[in-house]
């Protein structure tokens, strides 16, 4: 198993655990930094992420791909809402999380959303924190493809360029310049930079690492050391890596912000 898959099922668990959700994105600030970071908090700025998500979406929509959908907990809040979902997502492990939670009523292609074929088309697709995965020019070229109306992308963008005009993980300015050499085909209703709505996620999940996780490890790992040497020594085997990036100092709401902005952006199909 790939470490980013653990990851992924680990977050994925914890989420639906702590919050009931399972949502795998980042938090939504209304109000910007909470007075005090916990994972309730947390829990709360997830949902609200949903809801400005779903404040986006135009009237008259029932059909809708989630591309990118993950355990399928936005698919599946959707779907409560008399949403007609279907879903885009190629892993296998994060579907069969998916799965489950949807219980077989939403339609779930297991591809890339570059290799999604299908003889449906939908009201309106959606990106929610997955349009940074998939190359520029492809997922507009996708998304126009199937879409009837609609696109709404819940992302981030680089400040910088990357490397060539189709690359993933964007700047805003090569989006735009993509957007533009649609040739009017695409059309931009709402554009918002909500970068400060977001980054108090980092200010939490450091906050929580830095002033917990970490003093914490630091402890287990000192009282093995005293008394038990063998457990140390798989410790040290074993989590040794894992120890290590826990004692790092974390710092991305001041690192994210000066590489990236995130945007909610909704866009309709013209021709």
């Amino acid at each position: 198993m790939k470490i980013k898959e653990l990851q992924l099922d680990f977050e994925a668990l914890f989420t639906q655990v702590a919050f009931g959700h399972g949502y795998l994105h980042y938090g939504y600030w209304p109000d910007g930094k909470p007075d005090v970071a916990s994972l309730m908090a947390l829990g709360q700025a997830q949902q609200a992420y949903f809801d400005k998500m779903l404040s986006h979406f135009p009237a008259g929509v029932k059909t809708v791909l989630d591309v990118g959908s993950g355990t399928g907990s936005n698919a599946r809040a959707l779907a409560d809402l008399g949403y007609a979902m279907e879903c885009v997502c190629p892993s296998a492990r994060l579907n069969a999380i998916a799965n489950e939670k949807l219980k077989g009523e939403v339609p779930i292609h297991e591809t890339l959303f570059e290799d999604f074929s299908s003889d449906k088309t939908f009201d309106m697709l959606i990106f929610p924190e997955s349009f940074h995965y998939i190359r520029l020019r492809t997922a507009l070229e996708q998304a126009l493809k199937y879409t009837d109306r609609y696109i709404l992308i819940f992302d981030y963008f680089r400040h910088e360029d990357s490397e060539g005009e189709d690359a993933p993980r964007g700047s805003y300015r090569q989006f735009m310049d993509a957007v533009d050499g649609f040739g009017g085909r695409l059309k931009i209703l709402h554009d918002e930079d909500v970068t400060d709505r977001i980054i108090p996620t980092f200010h939490v999940l450091d906050e929580i690492k830095n002033t917990a996780v970490r003093p914490f490890a630091a402890k287990v790992k000192q009282g093995l050391e005293q008394d038990h040497r063998f457990y140390n020594f798989l410790f040290d085997r074993i989590l040794g890596k894992a120890y290590k990036r826990s004692q790092r100092t974390s710092n991305r709401f001041e690192t994210f912000p000066r590489q990236y902005e995130y945007r909610i952006i909704l866009m309709e199909k013209t021709g």
